[in-house]
C-alpha cells in the first residue's frame, strides 16, 4: 500500500480534488490533511503533495515531495522533490488545456517510487479540479509508476 498525504489550508478544495483523482488507483491511500496549517504535525508517508496555498508547519519524511514551484516545504526529509506549476522551471507543467483534457509536459526526468525513469515527454491527462490539482494528481500517478494509458 502506498500512502499519499495532501496538505492544504482548510477550505481550499485542492486536497479533495487530488484525493478524488487518485481514488481509483489500486493499492493507494490518499489522505486529505486539510487544516494541518498552523500545526507542527509529523507526517511519514510515501508521497506528500502540497497545495499552492499551504502555509502550515507540517514536517516529516517521505519518499517524494510534490510541491508547487518555489514552495517546497523545507521541513520534509525526502528522497526526491518534484515541482509542478505553469512555470518553465517546474518539473511538471501543462502545455495545453481544452475540453476536459490537457497535455502534461514532463520538463525534467524523474524517478518513480519503484525506481523507473520517467523521461522528458508530453502525456495526455484528464483535467479536473483546476490546473494545480490536475498537475498534482498526474504527478502523483507518475511517481507511483502509472504512465501512459493509466495516467488520466
Amino acid at each position: 500500500m502506498n500512502t499519499i498525504a495532501v496538505l492544504e489550508n482548510s477550505g481550499e478544495g485542492f486536497a479533495d480534488a487530488v484525493c478524488g483523482a487518485l481514488a481509483d488507483v489500486p493499492g493507494v491511500l490518499a489522505v486529505n490533511l486539510a487544516g494541518a496549517a498552523g500545526t507542527s504535525r509529523e507526517i511519514s508517508c510515501d508521497i506528500v503533495v502540497v497545495s499552492p496555498g499551504y502555509t502550515g508547519g507540517a514536517r516529516g519524511s517521505c519518499l517524494a515531495l510534490l510541491a508547487p514551484d518555489g514552495r517546497a516545504p523545507t521541513l520534509f526529509d525526502s528522497k526526491t522533490v518534484v515541482t509542478y506549476g505553469m512555470s518553465p522551471c517546474s518539473t511538471l507543467t501543462l502545455s495545453s488545456i481544452g475540453d476536459g483534457r490537457a497535455w502534461l509536459a514532463v520538463q525534467r526526468e524523474l524517478m518513480t517510487l519503484g525506481g523507473e525513469l520517467v523521461e522528458e515527454q508530453e502525456l495526455e491527462i484528464t483535467a479536473s479540479g483546476g490546473t494545480d490539482a490536475s498537475l498534482a494528481a498526474a504527478g502523483g500517478r507518475l511517481l507511483l509508476g502509472i504512465t501512459r494509458a493509466g495516467l488520466s
